[in-house]
């Protein structure tokens, strides 16, 4: 039997915007609290300068934490309305080769936001991210605001 995790994996390695920024899912944990991507330096990401373009780094970090929470929650049979409200990304120095970012959500993150939703029903939580090339450098500092409700509050 195919796994949720891998068909979500599939899907996004497939979905136009990620796949030509040569945007990739490596791992996707069983819990859905962490998912490890590679943004792969190719032609059709780099700038005049030959290093990857800001707007492929952004791309990277954008879509994972709401995909994690959604898939976190319907793991507990809640269905939640879960986008990103808001994202500030800090370019650090050029990527001149392959980044990597690691998307890691805590438990205690997870138990914060229940206690929310029950007594507000809603919650925004920010999450952060980096993009680090093969030496280990930081590139790229994003923090995603991510914006979750329940719809049965309301």
């Amino acid at each position: 039997m195919i796994s949720k995790r891998y068909i979500l994996k599939l899907i996004l390695n497939l979905y136009p915007p990620l796949f030509f920024n040569r945007i990739r899912v490596k791992k996707i944990s069983l819990d859905f609290k962490e998912i490890n991507v590679v943004l792969k330096k190719s032609i059709f990401n780099i700038n005049f300068h030959k290093t990857i373009f800001g707007g492929s780094i952004f791309s990277a970090c954008d879509p994972y934490f709401p995909t994690m929470y959604y898939n976190i929650f319907k793991l507990k049979n809640k269905k939640l309305i879960i986008w990103v409200k808001d994202a500030e990304i800090k370019y650090i120095q050029p990527a001149s080769s392959n980044l990597f970012l690691n998307f890691k959500i805590k438990s205690s993150q997870i138990k914060e936001i229940e206690s929310n939703l029950k007594t507000q029903g809603k919650y925004e939580i920010k999450n952060e991210v980096l993009a680090i090339n093969k030496e280990g450098e930081t590139c790229a500092q994003a923090v995603i605001t991510t914006y979750l409700r329940d719809p049965k509050a309301y």
